[in-house]
């Protein structure tokens, strides 16, 4: 008979979803632990403001539990508009962590939410500390940005596609 024998590693919050996140995937095992040291959990409540629109954002969050609802104030009218509605897994608030902009909309919980927070300040500071994790960071950035360049031109070429035709 062969024992099993069990290694109790200790990983850091979210870990395990950073390494299937589109944005981090091409980061290592230690790169990616070295990313989730920085990270913490935080729940939100059903309706909660995850990101306030027109707020300088703080963190990027990964939604590890339930989902959020993403909307948008427009600054003239002060009519809200649901834009979308993110399940688990998603990111938010990424833009945060590589611009000074205000944030376009208000994310809120949509149930019971666990979050993987990433926070602004500790990103800036580990990646200025290790070079070759900043690179391919910024990498992982570049390519996710232009995935949505790319799907929002043909969603847009299809909208126009239909409004002339």
């Amino acid at each position: 008979m062969v024992d099993e024998i069990s290694i109790d590693l200790p990983v850091a919050p979210g870990a395990d979803l950073l390494q299937r996140v589109p944005l981090f995937r091409t980061l290592g095992f230690q790169e990616t632990m070295t990313l989730s040291a920085i990270c913490s959990i935080e729940r939100k409540a059903d309706g909660q403001v995850i990101i306030h629109q027109d707020s300088l954002g703080q963190a990027l969050y990964i939604l590890k539990e339930g989902m959020a609802t993403v909307r948008r104030r427009d600054p003239l009218t002060g009519v809200e508009q649901e834009l979308a509605t993110l399940p688990q897994g998603e990111l938010l608030g990424e833009m945060a962590l590589i611009d000074d902009h205000l944030a376009s909309a208000e994310v809120l919980a949509r149930g019971e939410v666990e979050l993987i927070v990433l926070p602004r300040r500790e990103f800036e500071m580990l990646l200025a500390s290790n070079d070759k994790l900043a690179i391919k960071v910024y990498r992982c950035f570049c390519t996710a940005l232009a995935d949505r360049l790319r799907k929002a031109n043909a969603k847009l070429a299809e909208v126009r596609g239909q409004a002339g035709g």
